[in-house]
This record gives C-alpha cells, sequence and structure tokens, in this order.
C-alpha cells in the first residue's frame, strides 16, 4: 500500500530546477511560480498583520475582557468566511463547534480569572484552525486519529507555509494597478521621512508654537513607542501565521486525499507492536499483584473516606493530600501501561487476545477505584475546612480523569465506538463547565453560607481577596455577614487596592466582573463606609 503524501509540506521557494537554499529547506518556503492564489488570499494577506497586532496586544498582553472576547470573535469570523471563499462548506458537527467556539470567546468578558482565561485561549486558537482545516478537508467535528490530524493542522501545515502572505501580496500588487499605485505611494512616503524629519527640525527651531507641538507628539510618542514596537515585532509573525493556517486549509482541500486515510496510520502503528504478548502479561502480573496487596493492606485507608470518618492518628489534610499525589501517581502509570498494552503488543488491533482486554480493564478498573476514593476523601476535606482553588481544581482533575478511563474501559470491549470524538467531547464539556461555573465565585458563596450556617468555623477571607473579581463581588453583597466575621475591613482594603490598580492597568476592568466591583465599590463609599 503506498503511504499518502503529506499535503501540509511545500516545495522549497526557489527558480524551476534551482538548487533549494538551506534556508528554504529550513523553513519550507513555497515554491513562488508554482503557488495558486485566489483573490480572497491577498485580501486575507493583509488583514493578517492586522489580527497579529490585535492578538498581541489583546490577547497575549492583556486577555482579561470584553476587547479579547471581540478579538477571538473577529478572527472565527474570518475563519468562516475564508471557508467559504474556498468553496467549503462545513458539516453539522462543524457547525456546532462553531457555536461552542462563540460561547468560550464569552469567558474573558464574563469572569476575572486569569487560569480560566488561559484554559479558554489553549481551546479557542486550536479549535479555530482545526474548524478550518477540517471544513476544507471534508472532516467532521474530529477523525479517528485525532491527535495527529490536529498537531498536522495546528502546527506543521501553518509552518510550512509561513511565508505565503508575503507572496500574496506581491501577486496582488502585481496584477492590480491599484495596489501597485499604492504600493509606489508608501515606498515614496518612507523615502521622504528623513527629508521631512530635517524640515519638522528646522520649523521647530524656527518657532516656539511649532516646538510645543511637536514637543506633545514626542511625548506621546515617547510613552507608547516601546509598546508598539513590540506589539508589531510579535504581532506580524503571529498575522503570518494566522493566514498560514488559514491559507494552508486552503491547500489541503485541493489535495486529492486531504487526510491521510486509516490505512496510513495503521501501518504506521502496526510498526510500534513489536512486544510479544507474554512478555507483557509476565511484565504486567507483578504490577496488578502489587496494586492489590497495597489496596487489601489500606483498606481501612481508603475505605474511611466512603464512611466519612477519618483513620486514627490522622489530620485531615494529610489524608486528602496522601490521596490525591497518590492518584496523579497510579492513574498517570496505569494509563502508560494501558497505552503500551494496546499499542506495543504484537497481537492487538482487530487481532486482540481476551486476556489483554482483561489486563487493561483491570487497570483501569483500579484507577477508578483509587479515583473514587480520593474523591471521597477530598470532599471529607473539603467539608471540614471549606473550599480553596486548590481543592475545587484537583476535584475536577479527579472528575475528568474518571471520564477518561471510564471511556478507556468501555473501549476495551467494542471497536465501534468513536473514541477520539468521545474523550474530545468529554473534555470540552468539563472544560465548559469549568470555565462557566466561574469557580472562584463558587467558592466565596460555599465558604459564606457554610459560615452563616455555623458549619465553617472561621471565613478566610483573605484567602478570598487572593482570587479574582469574581470572589469579591460575591463578598461584597454578603457585607453583614464578612462584618460579623469582622472581615469587611480588611475585604474594603484588599478591593480598594485592586481597583487602584485599574488606573496603572485600565485593561483589567474591561470585563464584567471588574466593572460590577467598582460599581458596588462607589455605592458603599456613597452610604458612607469609610476606608480602612
Amino acid at each position: 500500500m503506498n503511504e499518502i503524501r503529506d499535503i501540509s509540506a511545500m516545495p522549497p521557494l526557489t527558480a524551476p530546477h534551482a538548487p533549494a537554499s538551506d534556508t528554504a529547506a529550513l523553513f519550507g518556503q513555497p515554491q513562488q511560480n508554482r503557488f495558486s492564489f485566489q483573490p480572497h488570499d491577498a485580501a486575507f494577506a493583509a488583514l493578517a498583520p492586522v489580527l497579529g497586532f490585535l492578538f498581541a496586544r489583546y490577547v497575549a498582553d492583556a486577555a482579561d475582557g470584553f476587547l479579547t472576547t471581540l478579538f477571538f470573535m473577529l478572527l472565527y469570523a474570518c475563519s468562516a468566511v475564508y471557508i467559504r471563499r474556498t468553496g467549503c462548506k462545513p458539516r453539522r458537527s462543524l457547525r456546532i463547534l462553531g457555536i461552542v467556539i462563540c460561547a468560550f470567546t464569552l469567558v474573558f468578558s464574563l469572569t476575572a480569572s486569569p487560569l480560566l482565561h488561559g484554559l479558554s485561549f489553549l481551546f479557542l486558537l486550536p479549535a479555530i484552525i482545526w474548524r478550518t482545516h477540517a471544513a476544507c478537508g471534508g472532516a467532521g467535528f474530529v477523525t479517528r486519529y485525532f491527535a495527529p490530524d490536529l498537531c498536522a493542522s495546528v502546527v506543521k501545515a501553518p509552518f510550512s507555509h509561513f511565508f505565503a502572505a508575503p507572496y500574496a501580496l506581491s501577486s496582488s500588487v502585481k496584477k492590480s494597478p491599484a495596489a501597485s499605485a499604492v504600493k509606489t505611494a508608501v515606498i515614496g512616503v518612507l523615502v521622504t521621512v528623513p527629508l521631512t524629519i530635517v524640515i519638522g527640525a528646522l520649523l521647530s527651531s524656527a518657532d516656539s508654537g511649532i516646538e510645543r507641538i511637536f514637543s506633545h507628539i514626542s511625548d506621546l510618542l515617547t510613552d507608547q513607542i516601546m509598546k508598539l514596537i513590540w506589539e508589531l515585532f510579535f504581532g506580524i509573525p503571529v498575522g503570518l501565521w494566522l493566514f498560514a493556517a488559514f491559507y494552508s486549509a486552503a491547500v489541503r482541500k485541493k489535495a486529492d486525499k486531504p487526510f491521510p486515510e486509516d490505512a496510513h496510520y495503521a501501518a504506521k502503528y502496526a510498526k510500534l507492536r513489536i512486544i510479544p504478548n507474554i512478555g507483557l502479561y509476565a511484565g504486567v502480573t507483578p504490577i496488578c499483584l502489587m496494586y492489590l496487596i497495597y489496596v487489601i493492606s489500606q483498606t481501612n485507608y481508603f475505605l474511611s473516606a466512603f464512611a466519612g470518618r477519618l483513620p486514627e492518628d490522622m489530620i485531615y489534610s494529610e489524608y486528602a493530600r496522601r490521596g490525591f499525589f497518590e492518584l496523579c501517581a497510579i492513574a498517570v502509570i496505569n494509563l502508560g501501561v494501558i497505552l503500551v498494552l494496546t499499542g506495543c503488543a504484537k497481537k492487538s488491533g482487530t487481532a486482540r487476545p481476551k486476556v489483554l482486554t482483561a489486563y487493561a480493564a483491570v487497570l483501569c478498573l483500579f484507577t477508578l477505584f483509587i479515583i473514587a476514593t480520593a474523591l471521597a476523601k477530598m470532599i471529607l476535606y473539603i467539608s471540614a475546612y471549606g473550599m480553596t482553588p486548590l481543592r475545587v481544581y484537583t476535584t475536577w482533575f479527579m472528575v475528568l480523569l474518571a471520564a477518561v478511563f471510564l471511556v478507556l474501559l468501555v473501549r476495551q470491549f467494542t471497536d465501534r465506538m468513536p473514541t477520539a470524538a468521545v474523550l474530545t467531547s468529554v473534555c470540552i464539556v468539563m472544560l465548559a463547565g469549568l470555565c462557566f461555573s466561574r469557580p472562584d465565585a463558587r467558592i466565596a458563596e460555599y465558604n459564606i453560607r457554610r459560615y452563616e450556617q455555623g458549619t465553617l468555623e472561621n471565613l478566610d477571607v483573605s484567602m478570598l481577596c487572593d482570587l479574582s473579581e469574581d470572589a469579591y463581588n460575591v463578598m461584597a453583597r454578603n457585607r453583614e455577614t464578612l462584618e460579623r466575621a469582622g472581615k469587611w475591613d480588611t475585604f474594603l482594603r484588599r478591593a480598594e487596592s485592586r481597583t487602584d490598580r485599574y488606573k496603572e492597568h485600565p485593561d483589567k476592568s474591561r470585563n464584567l466582573p471588574a466593572q460590577i466591583l467598582l460599581q458596588q465599590l462607589h455605592t458603599d463609599i456613597g452610604n458612607g463606609v469609610s476606608k480602612s
């Protein structure tokens, strides 16, 4: 069977029959006289530096609010228009993915948590690029071999076409008299810049009014010039990469086989199946026996969590911490063992023996048991001391791990389940639940309610004040409770210190929680609340 050609790689930029330069070979520059640009490519190539500049300013430098949401909506709109102009029609699953992408852009505006902003960014940028490639390649929500296809679309293909934008613009300029005129005008302006500076200096020396005007302009430029230089220096390469990501999707559409067929990956993975099954069984059996001995010897330790009590001579913090680190180590080890069992055994895939399935299923069940025990212990810990960000995020991670291993368990008994699609959907749903639940607000609400009910001895306002404005909004609405705990002045001092930061960094206030906090503080101060 012939191996399918990787369509994301393009020939180096050289003249016909000329040797390729080392630089061209290294960066995969496209061959100009073999490029095929459409009219819309030039428009998007011209827009690319603008997108890169906006990315540098509102994502890399200030991913905290409404303008970041608008940037990702604009980027998604550009990708959707490019897909249409390329002549492609996304499948229904990709249209649903588009709705999910638009929803995730709102995270930057609805919450002030930097962690949630970072997670949303890590989802949005690859999701937009993948949706473009999947639509142009005729694929659905995910492919069967999703991980390598995603890496090729988001990483390899854009860098292989990194220099496509300049040649798209150059091709357009050669074909358009108007564009040629603009090019000539720009060159003329750049050539006369030194002369203009000299004339400005002479006029400034000749007239004090002109000198004051130039002085104000100079002060403004001095304040912004370094930031502008950094944004251009960083933004232009980002813009080139964004255009390359879109254009490589169009190149994918022109290929005879846009995505490698299953047989291509099956042939590659077949080369990994080199370990005899009996060797794997012999290696895994002692591990399973060790797990069994460990569980039996620690029965009281593990099952205490389900009974809602502590083992003797152990405190809550030690109990929960040990459970979490044990979970992480065992889950990682078991996941690696399962991957080796299913991917490296000589008899695997459609010819997988039942013994191999049994070993993988036992490892999945063992890990699910450990996860359930750790979750019970974490709930016991939270019931005693309340919520903190670490406890919430580790609990979320445990649930995500449980879902992954449950899918892997089911996968052992059926080959018909679309594993990549299910796992991807589970991860997106879990991420959406985390981002849109606004954990900082939920932490503050939970601890305050517990304190009001008398089931939480101490209300740790200092910890809550280390959270984002999501938690501040909740505390501001519960003034009476904070006053009863003797913590209102502490909250007010920390809140006013945070709002003072907005004067130096206005971008930090461009989200809904920050605006609500400013309004709440204004109302409290207006009612006669004094500063601490």
